[in-house]
């Protein structure tokens, strides 16, 4: 639920206008001991009164709306004195039709020869609506402050006040308080894809639904949403639950004076089906999914640094979850410790030479000879040891080091590969992987033609790996390299073929020559025993020869995969089953010997 933006002014009056279409000036005398001895016409005028009703009586009694009396009495008293640098005092003045208006105030007093004061002389006007403009402004100044601008939403650092406010109230309470960092998948594809303005509909539909989705939960029970709270301000009914907008794909929902811990996962199941589903509006309905990472205190921390970055932890590991959430456990905080500490590491690595190439054949469905070569990183760290790919590619995607890597990987894939043929060993494809954020940099197709023309080596020969997600996605960009790269002679292959969620009527329409079939088509349905596994990969198959492209098998591991692929007629397989990924030296060895590899065909070769 959004909040009130202190934007939206009420239209004035005709009354109030007309009433300030003139300047008026208000005076008047009082003597020693506040009693009105003079008010002009104006001053008795605005306030309804008589003169011989108010001769005499004490000025503030009056005057001033009884609330305000102490207050603007004390002020008067320091401008009389001179202790107020401002010298002029705003009062409230209620005037004769039960309104009230800001007057500000001017007092001099006449002394006598003793430097006391015998009367006090005051000049006032009326800066009602000034004052109306100046707190407009001032509040609309806390909002920004306080609140994201896009949605509405508090913003973060209300958001950990409201925390702190609420773990520092909820001690000792017997209740639960937890936060829920929801994170939204592909926004930023959306935004490449459709534009800003797209993104921002897009995050102001997901606010709201979040916003609703905790109401409908739990606003039935009498608990109400924040709203316009700042940092500060002290409440009388504070709101018990929030929804704020975290960072520019985050959300982060407050609730606390829960029960039972689960009441959280309850609400992150909740929030995941009501981000899931379409939202229309667009040129195609889009569907966004969601990541909840949950930290209930003082389970998993007492003050608001701590749980959030539980929060943010167990996020981080609920992506990786079948339901898409997690609920903090220590051993993620352990993971998180690595994570961090491969993230520190790796920008250093390409720098210390830490980083290297292996190399997967790929052989001929026939011979079993190599006819092909997977270019894959690896890294081995002095202190870490060999850490594998799992664990830091995904790292450089996040913090935007998987160009350079895949850059590094393509340049020494290519020298190796010229430096082989060269040596006659033949005329073997190398295959490079390369990332969605590569396709997206027009600089890969320059890169590409670089390494090309300095090592001299066939462009026919090189191939560059793509996944069908990062191929077949919304991305005109990404189609756009994919058809430069072609021009130049690469050959294009769609890795991981068979589990993308893309527009297959899109994949003649692309530069690809070759699919890589997942290896999860090779594996046996747990769920359904019954089920063929070839019916699949057969379809598959068909439709990659119906495309007239070269179809190649990956993560074959057993004689009994392979026997279920022969009768396909694929083009090639790759696994272990005949290599894992070796070093160049290893490979340069295979190329020499020229033998089949793996499988019964090297047993009958032997």
């Amino acid at each position: 639920m959004l909040a009130e933006d202190p934007r939206r002014r009420p239209e004035a009056g005709g009354g109030d206008e007309r009433a300030e279409a003139r300047q008026i000036v208000l005076a008047m005398i009082t003597d020693a001991d506040g009693r009105l001895a003079f008010a002009n016409g104006d001053l008795l005028t605005l306030g309804g009164w008589r003169w011989g009703d108010v001769c005499g009586r004490i000025w503030h009694e009056v005057l001033i709306p009884p609330e305000h009396r102490r207050r603007v009495v004390h002020a008067f008293d320091r401008a009389v004195n001179g202790r107020d640098p401002a010298g002029c005092v705003e009062a409230p003045l209620r005037t004769s039709d039960g309104r009230v208006r800001v007057i500000a105030w001017s007092a001099t007093p006449s002394l006598d020869n003793e430097g006391r004061p015998t009367s006090i002389t005051s000049v006032g006007v009326d800066v009602t609506r000034w004052t109306e403009e100046r707190d407009r402004i001032a509040a609309e100044r806390d909002f920004d402050a306080a609140h994201d601008r896009l949605t509405g939403l508090p913003n973060a650092s209300t958001f950990r006040w409201r925390l702190g406010s609420e773990l520092t109230a909820g001690r000792g309470a017997g209740s639960f308080t937890a936060v829920l960092l929801v994170a939204l998948d592909r926004l930023r594809a959306v935004v490449e894809t459709l534009g800003h303005e797209a993104g921002d509909q897009l995050v102001c539909e997901m606010a709201r639904r979040i916003a609703d989705c905790v109401e409908a939960a739990v606003g039935v029970a009498g608990r109400r949403p924040e709203r316009a709270a700042k940092p500060g301000a002290v409440a009388e009914a504070p709101p018990t639950w929030v929804v704020a907008r975290w960072s520019d794909d985050e959300f982060a929902v407050l609730l606390p004076g829960l029960v039972f811990p689960a009441e959280a996962v309850h609400m992150a199941r909740s929030i995941i089906a009501t981000v899931a589903a379409p939202c229309t509006g667009f040129a195609a309905d889009l569907r966004l999914s969601a990541a909840v990472g949950i930290a209930v205190a003082p389970l998993d921390g007492n003050n608001p640094t701590t749980v959030m970055r539980h929060a943010a932890i167990a996020q981080h590991a609920g992506r990786t979850m079948s339901e898409h959430l997690a609920r903090f456990e220590p051993s993620f905080s352990r993971e998180a410790e690595d994570r961090l500490l491969i993230e520190q590491q790796l920008p250093l690595a390409l720098a210390r030479g830490e980083l290297s190439v292996a190399f997967q054949p790929e052989v001929d469905a026939y011979s079993h000879r190599i006819v092909g070569l997977e270019a894959l990183a690896r890294w081995h760290h002095p202190v870490l040891g060999s850490v594998p790919p799992v664990r830091f590619i995904p790292v450089a995607e996040e913090i935007g080091l998987i160009g350079e890597i895949g850059h590094f990987v393509l340049r020494s894939a290519v020298r190796q590969a010229a430096q082989w043929r060269s040596e006659g060993l033949g005329e073997v494809r190398v295959a490079v992987n390369v990332s969605a954020h590569q396709l997206r940099d027009h600089s890969l197709v320059g890169v590409v033609l670089d390494c090309l023309e300095q090592t001299g080596f066939p462009a026919r020969l090189l191939e560059l790996e793509v996944t069908e997600s990062a191929a077949m996605g919304d991305s005109r960009p990404a189609a756009d390299v994919l058809g430069e790269l072609a021009r130049l002679g690469v050959t294009i292959s769609l890795d991981d073929f068979g589990t993308g969620y893309s527009n297959l009527g899109k994949l003649h329409r692309l530069a690809i020559s070759t699919i890589k079939i997942d290896r999860s088509f090779l594996l046996e349905d747990d769920v359904n025993p019954a089920a063929d596994p070839s019916a699949l990969l057969h379809a598959l198959v068909t439709l990659g020869r119906n495309l007239g492209l070269r179809v190649i098998a990956e993560g074959v591991e057993t004689e009994e995969q392979l026997s279920r692929l022969q009768p396909q007629g694929l083009d090639a397989y790759q696994g272990f089953l005949f290599s894992r990924p070796v070093p160049a030296a290893e490979i340069l060895r295979l190329l020499r010997e020229g033998r089949p590899l793996g499988g019964p065909l090297q047993a009958q070769t032997a």
